[in-house]
């Protein structure tokens, strides 16, 4: 379909193509308030490196990228688990059984995130449970800070620090909600559009794919096989080619 057809068909179906699309932000609220926990516990880190006698900046703030790579990965692992639990702060219990389990639920509560353009990194704990939250945050931050080691390695001239945190909060927030919710409509406003162009456009193939002869006086009016959106131009071409 040319793009003079299509505006006017999706004028034609604005309400339900807006209304589609409160539908999926509907669904996307709904999904985010199911599935996420009811707290979030933040802290933030900083990557402490002794500058070497030929380290520049550029040099050091790659490290620290690299650095923050590492554990990120790290954090998600059976290792540190097992260093977490060993500081007694938590309890193995509010987690499964099962070593698959276990760690799939693991990498859902645990959330890191790092800020590129400096040494600094933050981890997210989410959980029901606002005590627990806290108690696995600290946890958290003991293995980073005392135990880095295992994950980077002896030698690597490298501190962590706490620069603020636990600092917990509801989840979802509020700006969390409004960013799926518009997201949503966003998405659905698209998805209803294409829906409808597409079917249009294969209601019409289906029309002009039918032979002349099938066409009995009466059954399709000029409007139906030209459709609400075709020109006079096209409809005449649209008749040279089912006569072929």
């Amino acid at each position: 379909m040319k793009y003079g057809q299509i505006m006017p068909l999706l004028k034609q179906k604005i309400t339900g193509i807006v209304l589609f699309g409160l539908l999926i932000a509907a669904l996307s609220f709904l999904t985010l308030v199911i599935r996420d926990k009811n707290f979030k516990a933040s802290t933030d880190y900083l990557i402490v490196q002794n500058q070497g006698v030929n380290q520049d900046f550029r040099t050091l703030s790659k490290s620290a990228e690299y650095t923050a790579k590492v554990l990120k990965e790290s954090i998600r692992s059976e290792l540190f688990l097992n260093e977490v639990l060993k500081t007694g702060k938590v309890s193995s219990e509010f987690l499964p059984f099962n070593k698959k389990e276990r760690l799939g639920e693991w990498s859902w509560i645990v959330k890191m995130s790092q800020d590129s353009d400096s040494a600094t990194f933050s981890v997210r704990i989410l959980n029901n449970d606002q005590s627990q939250a806290l108690a696995i945050s600290s946890a958290i931050s003991d293995v980073l800070v005392t135990k880095n080691n295992l994950f980077l390695g002896e030698g690597h001239n490298v501190a962590i620090r706490v620069l603020s945190g636990p600092m917990v909060e509801k989840n979802p927030t509020i700006a969390n909600i409004v960013g799926t919710a518009i997201a949503g409509f966003i998405l659905g406003i698209l998805l209803g559009a294409l829906w409808i162009v597409l079917r249009e456009d294969r209601r019409k193939k289906e029309i002009f794919s039918q032979p002349r002869m099938s066409m009995h006086p009466g059954t399709h009016s000029r409007m139906e096989i030209a459709g609400n959106f075709m020109s006079d131009e096209e409809y005449r071409e649209s008749l040279k080619y089912i006569d072929k």
